[in-house]
């Protein structure tokens, strides 16, 4: 199965939600996952004039920002603008989505999810649809009408998007993918001891990169101030005049302070950390709560952020914190280690590392069912059930590779149903990359079955064509798998090695394969089962 996730600048935490989803599939499956950057695929000034407008009005004047964020979020004019704007983008995108031809489209950003909806609207687009939020509050720039499952970063959202007019049974709070390793829990005293800082500490991380220089600046002196013994981990990020700064300032402050540019391992400085200090961007606290770090969030943009920040305050997870009672707020939740030990809990209690697990299943599923839809393949009838098949015959060292899954007791050979205006064998080429994780062609058609049969527990009569093909797998790894095991792809879907005297002892259908597949005939033969 081809994943394409869609994603664009606007923010880091778009595009590393789209990265976290990408490293996870690559890793863990093997789908095809292909990320793009869609205001680049439509042209680089366009990218840059929209991302340079972004940041503009989220850091000069985030007041402005904050009135543009409220004023689309009612209907009026100005909120409808978006969607007409969109809809001329989308067509100027529509090559380069066809290019790619995706069996499922993940959009991390509200534009791409307004201009896929409006390609299906016109048939140009017909695979499923994922929104993916990545903040932790709802704006109706992400709703479109075509939208086939929404994916939100926590359970609050789900009724402020039934109020939008979204069905329940459409969103889905998986949360906000973030990389495995925020999840894996390191121990604090170690990661303290091999950043030269003292274990038994309070340690307070500043991820002061997208923050005001000055401000950054003021609260470190202010905390540094305070007679409570702790420990600071400041991470500047690119910002590379707020990095020189620091450096000027460190050696004359009274509190042991590790300064870092750029790092590539941030969740280690936060497992190492009891609190972090930080703008409340969706990504950065969902990449805190993994790592169970309680939150004390400043300077948050109005909008996007300030939902995020009130979502932390409201479950316990976190504080605001202003110029004016930084100091205090924060050397009383160091000071007050049950308060920060309940914030923590909290924080853990929001679980949601199993992400980017259930996003790629629920993509699977909706890709299946989008394909299983076609009413000129596979379609009921008063009379039945018609379906176009195809099936692999798989043979290593006198075994015979055959499958099942969680819904049958009966086992048949690896295939799927083909779809209109494919090929037989490219079917079973696709199906077999989607079950099995391998890439192998078809050598001959071996049978052309007419079936006729009642599923055990069904009333409705079923009339199937199917086609049986060789496949050569010698090439895979398929039979180093062992004599049992699961699709990599699909849990429910099983596989087994068994050796032909062993066939005509197991439920394999048809039956006629458990003596004819020892003995293939050497020209295409037309067979027909049941009656």
């Amino acid at each position: 199965m081809r994943i394409l996730i869609l994603t664009c600048a606007t923010g880091g935490g778009h595009l590393r939600a789209a990265a976290a989803l990408e490293k996870y599939i690559r890793e863990t499956t093997t789908h095809e996952v292909i990320q793009m950057d869609f205001l680049k695929s439509i042209g680089k000034l366009l990218d840059k004039t929209i991302c340079d407008s972004y940041l503009f009005m989220a850091k000069k004047p985030p007041s402005l920002f904050g009135r543009l964020y409220k004023t689309t979020n009612k209907d009026n004019p100005l909120a409808d603008f978006v969607p007409r704007t969109t809809e001329l983008l989308a067509l100027q995108l529509y090559p380069r989505l066809a290019e790619v031809a995706p069996d499922v489209i993940i959009s991390v950003h509200p534009f791409a999810t307004e201009m896929i909806s409006g390609l299906k609207e016109r048939r140009r687009i017909t695979c499923p649809l994922i929104c993916l939020m990545t903040d932790y509050g709802v704006h109706k720039a992400w709703i479109a009408p075509n939208v086939d499952a929404y994916v939100v970063a926590c359970d609050d959202m789900v009724n402020d998007l039934r109020r939008l007019g979204i069905p329940k049974e459409h969103i889905y709070p998986y949360g906000i993918p973030v990389h495995d390793v925020f999840f894996d829990k390191e121990d604090q005293a170690k990661l303290l001891t091999e950043m030269d800082l003292e274990p038994e500490v309070p340690t307070v991380l500043f991820m002061a990169g997208s923050m005001g220089v000055s401000n950054i600046v003021d609260l470190y002196r202010g905390l540094c101030s305070s007679p409570l013994d702790l420990q600071i981990i400041i991470i500047t990020g690119n910002n590379k005049k707020l990095y020189k700064l620091f450096e000027s300032e460190i050696p004359n402050s009274s509190k042991k302070t590790k300064l870092i540019q750029f790092t590539t391992e941030v969740e280690r400085f936060m497992h190492a950390s009891d609190l972090i200090i930080t703008k409340p961007g969706g990504l950065t606290v969902s990449e805190a709560l993994a790592c169970n770090l309680p939150l004390a969030v400043f300077d948050a943009i109005p909008g996007q952020e300030e939902d995020n920040a009130n979502f932390l305050q409201t479950h316990d997870m976190g504080v605001r914190v202003t110029k004016e009672n930084f100091s205090a707020v924060v050397s009383s939740l160091i000071e007050h280690k049950e308060r920060l030990r309940r914030m923590r809990e909290s924080c853990r209690t929001f679980d949601k590392s199993r992400a980017n697990e259930n996003i790629v299943a629920l993509a699977v599923r909706l890709a299946k069912e989008f394909a299983s839809y076609n009413p000129n393949i596979s379609f009921s009838t008063d009379k039945g059930v018609f379906n176009f098949r195809t099936a692999a015959i798989i043979v290593q060292n006198g075994k015979l590779l055959v499958t099942k899954d969680d819904s049958v007791e009966h086992y048949y050979l690896p295939g799927g149903r083909v779809t209109m205006r494919e090929k037989a064998e490219d079917a079973l080429t696709r199906e077999l990359k989607e079950e099995l994780g391998v890439t192998v062609a078809p050598e001959r058609a071996v049978w052309i079955a007419q079936s006729f049969f009642t599923p055990t527990g069904k009333k409705q009569r079923y009339h199937e064509l199917c086609t049986y093909f060789t496949v050569d797998a010698s090439g895979t790894d398929l039979i180093t798998r062992g004599d049992r095991f699961d699709s990599p792809n699909e849990p429910s879907v099983h596989f087994a090695w068994f050796p032909f005297e062993e066939l005509p002892y197991i439920d394999l259908r048809p039956a006629f394969l458990k003596t004819e597949v020892q003995n293939l005939p050497e020209h295409t033969q037309f067979i027909t089962i049941g009656d």
